[in-house]
């Protein structure tokens, strides 16, 4: 799953950083994932932001990082 704004990049990275982190074990997926990336991505999202940003961890979800 491809971004294709800089926002949507920038959600992206966060994302991936997280997955990264729950894959060495130091984090896990819970319910606030959604506020720490609203305050982790430094921007107030759009509904189409917003909308990518579910989309993206759902996919990454089941698309671990691979090493």
């Amino acid at each position: 799953m491809a971004p294709s704004t800089d926002h949507e990049k920038e959600i992206a990275s966060k994302v991936d950083a997280k997955a990264k982190a729950i894959q060495e074990g130091t984090r896990r997926w819970d319910n606030n994932i959604i506020q720490e990336m609203r305050i982790a991505v430094g921007f107030e999202m759009s509904d189409a932001e917003f909308s990518f940003f579910e989309r993206y961890v759902t996919w990454r979800r089941q698309k671990p990082i691979s090493n």
